[in-house]
């Protein structure tokens, strides 16, 4: 379902429970339509709000990690916990990458920030491909899965919005040969957080010192200077003697 940008407003101001109605709507229609499903579960609040919501109106479906092996360690030990706790009957399947984070640096340089080509494709960095993309396609094709949750919200980027308008939050998409579900799409933090807290679901506490989790090492995102100096200057200080002159990081040195 195509949305205009008064609709899409319309659907962003929402009351909580109208928004809840609407997430639940769209996965029980989904899965409706799907034989095997799988959830992308980063561990970020976003995925994990999402997870619980779809494993409460569905105990079948595999939770899909794409474990980098970059994870900050407070994200290594928040996993540990969940799938001790409230994860703990979820079918939670891990991926391993194809290429490590060193053998991507070493080939491609480090990541450069995501780039819009102009014809719906994202330049993606080489390394999102291997340690991410790719092993998660791969597992997907090999458990036959033909539709897929994934937990974006729209609020968060113009490209997200206009994908969203132009496909609506459930779309075939011809790359992947699957169907594509976005419960979270017209939810915002102050959404997410009220789940959490009403569902009593333990979020990454690695939120209390940043905004953001996901690999450490990263330097494909706007912020990524201001995340890593603040997170391990000493790794920051590195990564600025490795990375100087070099052209596959689409951004300045000023600090």
């Amino acid at each position: 379902m195509k949305y205009t940008y008064k609709q899409y407003k319309e659907l962003i101001d929402l009351p909580y429970f109208d928004k809840l109605m609407w997430s639940k709507g769209l996965i029980a229609s989904a899965i409706k339509n799907s034989k095997n499903f799988g959830v992308s579960l980063s561990w970020g609040k976003d995925s994990v709000v999402m997870a619980h919501l779809v494993h409460s109106m569905c105990k079948k479906g595999y939770y899909i990690f794409a474990n980098t092996k970059c994870e900050y360690p407070e994200t290594y030990k928040y996993i540990g916990e969940m799938l001790k706790g409230i994860f703990k009957d979820y079918n939670y399947i891990e991926t391993e990458p194809i290429k490590t984070f060193n053998q991507c640096v070493n080939e491609y340089g480090y990541p450069h920030l995501r780039q819009n080509t102009g014809q719906g494709n994202k330049r993606t960095p080489q390394c999102c491909k291997f340690l991410k993309e790719k092993p998660l396609d791969d597992k997907k094709k090999e458990l036959g899965i033909d539709l897929e949750f994934v937990g974006l919200q729209t609020s968060e980027s113009m490209n997200r919005r206009l994908v969203f308008m132009r496909l609506g939050g459930y779309y075939y998409k011809k790359t992947t040969k699957r169907h594509c579900a976005l419960p979270m799409a017209i939810c915002t933090d102050k959404n997410v957080f009220r789940y959490a807290k009403e569902n009593n679901i333990p979020l990454n506490p690695f939120y209390k010192q940043m905004k953001r989790t996901g690999c450490m090492f990263c330097t494909g995102f706007k912020d990524w200077r201001k995340v890593m100096a603040k997170y391990n200057p000493k790794m920051y200080s590195y990564i600025l003697e490795r990375t100087d002159g070099q052209k596959t990081i689409d951004c300045d040195w000023i600090i």
